[in-house]
């Protein structure tokens, strides 16, 4: 952190020196430099002197010279070193940088918007980028059947080596963009390999020496008998990552001919026309620097091995942290009058106060690299006896909130008896009922008061007559007989069915006239009568 500082402050124009300060470097003593900006600038001397040769060797490539550059950005925290800059304009002969970009998160963003770019799950705005293929790979096959009198090997694409009878070509020359197929076509017969590696001019463009140059090897397997040809598809998709795209055998059959089409199957010359028929071949892959699944495994347990280790850390720590603060808060709150001292007795603050020390003493000497278990086993020792304090502590805070409740509770259902007497609303609750409501009210009501009164009678550092627990427990056991009773539904009134009289449908009409003839000569007789 201090270098890093150093470099910071030495890093704007005009600087001339920084101060480096460390504390206890070594058996507590100090570390104090001043750094001058020349010696810092000698320091670094041998890692500026490698800039010129990527940036001379990226032209080259490029085919372009530092006047044909409009403008240069630099990217990197290191970028904003004066000396930095100054070698890079020495380089390119120019006389100013760009740094309109942050130099910091530049790289991480391009990251970023590149990996959007891939994934289908986002959309992003079309951006070209142009990859680049940075070693030359080569495809080979059967060297027995690559002399130089083989026939029918065809190179689709430009590739190096394509037009000479050989048993390989570099099918992804550098600078090649990617993803791209490639496709090679071979006469063979049975099964056959084929191979896939870096170019030995790789070692040109950066291939380390000694580094393995075999990507992957391919084994198809064709038909015996008569050679065919067998198309081979190499890909290189938008990772760079070379695979067997697939492998066909191309065969020319000819069509069948139909009774009224004998005209149309020849062509011009008046031969038949062939047709081209594909058949996709099996194949095994094979990858030297792919892990078996023994290494995969081995490297899984590995892994898994580390992360337990990891959490045995962690969890040590935790507990340690736990034994640290149970110590330190316990320490003060048994001497406090507004805390827990009013809870423990002399004796009990004693034998805690005496534990307490022990057990902090211990863990500052020789209980520092103890084990979990260790240190769990020491904070249950102390919980043991600080533990009934506490408890006493929270019951005394709990328990008026519990009695509240529980006197609210027992108003409340003895309001309800009081105002269900008489009321119409409760005559479906039986004389038995309202019996066990009260007899349940007087019970937990008459279980209360005992219960506060013994608790007046007790100081606050011995245990509790009762609990907030036993009194939550009352309030529910009263609700549980109460409330149903309470709340009971009242039934509902039974509805009387009418007799039905049967009648014949014949019959029904007969009446209706009866009755209308009668009821118009009760009118006439009315009428009479006035």
């Amino acid at each position: 952190a201090a270098a890093e500082k150093a470099k910071k402050t030495l890093s704007p124009k005009g600087v001339k020196e920084a101060s480096i300060n460390l504390e206890c470097l070594m058996d507590d003593l100090d570390f104090h430099i001043m750094l001058k900006a020349n010696e810092y600038e000698a320091m670094c001397a041998p890692l500026i002197a490698k800039l010129e040769g990527p940036i001379k060797k990226t032209l080259e490539e490029a085919k372009l010279t530092s006047q044909d550059l409009a403008a240069v950005e630099i990217v990197g925290g290191s970028t904003r070193i004066g000396f930095v800059k100054t070698k890079i304009m020495d380089i390119l002969h120019i006389n100013t940088l760009s740094t309109t970009m942050n130099a910091d998160e530049a790289v991480a963003r391009g990251a970023a918007l590149q990996s959007a770019i891939l994934s289908p799950r986002f959309k992003v705005l079309p951006y070209e980028i142009v990859e680049h293929q940075p070693l030359p790979i080569k495809l080979a096959w059967d060297e027995e059947k690559g002399s130089a009198g083989e026939t029918g090997v065809e190179v689709e694409g430009d590739a190096d080596g394509a037009d000479m009878p050989t048993n390989s070509v570099t099918m992804f020359g550098r600078g090649l963009n990617f993803p791209i197929v490639r496709r090679v076509t071979l006469r063979r017969k049975g099964d056959f390999k084929v191979s896939c590696s870096y170019d030995e001019s790789a070692a040109n463009y950066g291939l380390e020496a000694g580094s393995t140059t075999d990507i992957a090897d391919w084994t198809i397997k064709a038909p015996p008998g008569e050679e065919k040809k067998v198309r081979v598809n190499v890909k290189q998709d938008i990772h760079g990552i070379i695979s067997l795209s697939s492998a066909q055998m191309v065969e020319e059959i000819e069509e069948e001919e139909g009774e009224n089409k004998e005209e149309e199957m020849k062509d011009e010359n008046g031969e038949k026309k062939k047709k081209i028929k594909r058949t996709n071949l099996e194949y095994t892959e094979t990858k030297p620097l792919e892990w078996s699944k023994a290494e995969v495994d081995k490297f899984n347990e590995s892994e898994v091995a580390m992360r337990n280790q990891d959490r045995v850390v962690k969890e040590t720590s935790d507990m340690r942290n736990e034994l640290e603060s149970y110590i330190y808060s316990m320490r003060d709150k048994i001497d406090s009058e507004s805390q827990l001292g009013p809870y423990a007795n002399q004796q009990e603050k004693d034998t805690f106060l005496k534990k307490n020390d022990e057990v902090e003493n211990w863990l500052y000497e020789e209980g520092f690299d103890a084990t979990k278990s260790v240190y769990a086993a020491k904070l249950a020792e102390l919980k043991k006896l600080g533990g009934p304090i506490e408890s006493r502590a929270a019951e005394a805070a709990a328990r008026p909130n519990a009695v509240s409740a529980l006197q609210k509770n027992v108003e409340k259902f003895k309001k309800w008896l009081a105002d269900a007497q008489g009321n119409d609303a409760f005559t479906h609750i039986l004389d038995e009922e309202f019996n066990k409501c009260h007899a349940k009210c007087d019970e937990v009501s008459s279980w209360l008061y005992d219960k506060m009164d013994e608790q007046g009678s007790l100081p606050p550092h011995v245990d509790p007559a009762f609990t907030a627990a036993d009194v939550n427990a009352k309030s529910q056991e009263l609700s549980t007989i109460c409330s149903p009773i309470m709340h009971k539904p009242k039934p509902k009134p039974k509805v009387e069915e009418k007799p039905k009289t049967e009648e014949t449908p014949a019959e029904q009409p007969a009446e209706n006239a009866n009755a209308m003839e009668t009821e118009g000569d009760d009118d006439k007789m009315d009428v009479d009568e006035a």
